[in-house]
């Protein structure tokens, strides 16, 4: 679980461990995506929830344009999984980027997760 403070610290726990602790210093960092603008982003507000496993492939892909950057950087934790939220179009390319990275990955077991999560991404984009 991860939670962002008003004071820009990041609190996080692993409810798998119990593990827990509290990063300072992150704005303007690398890792600091809060200057990402996804406003541009059309399509119907969406959701889906995907497995852990699938997630953290997801976390992985190395080419990922900003709106799929920001689904991936926002998701949430639940339950059952991981929930993704944004618009049809981040999902769409999200999708782009992780057919692109499967179709050249040459280890077959992260090519059939690649593949996965692509399905599951897909299921977003399915009339109904």
């Amino acid at each position: 679980m991860i939670m962002r403070s008003a004071n820009r610290e990041i609190a996080w726990s692993c409810d798998a461990c119990g593990d827990d602790g509290v990063i300072h210093g992150w704005a303007g960092s690398p890792a600091d995506l809060s200057t990402l603008d996804d406003s541009y982003v059309e399509g119907d507000a969406v959701a889906l929830l995907i497995a852990r496993d699938l997630f953290a492939v997801l976390w992985d892909v190395l080419q990922i344009g900003d709106a799929g950057e920001l689904l991936v950087a926002r998701a949430e934790g639940h339950a059952d999984g991981v929930v993704l939220a944004g618009r049809t179009g981040a999902f769409e390319e999200l999708v782009e980027c992780v057919a692109a990275e499967a179709n050249a990955e040459a280890n077959r077991r992260r090519m059939r997760l690649l593949d996965e999560a692509c399905a599951a991404l897909e299921q977003t984009l399915a009339p109904g």
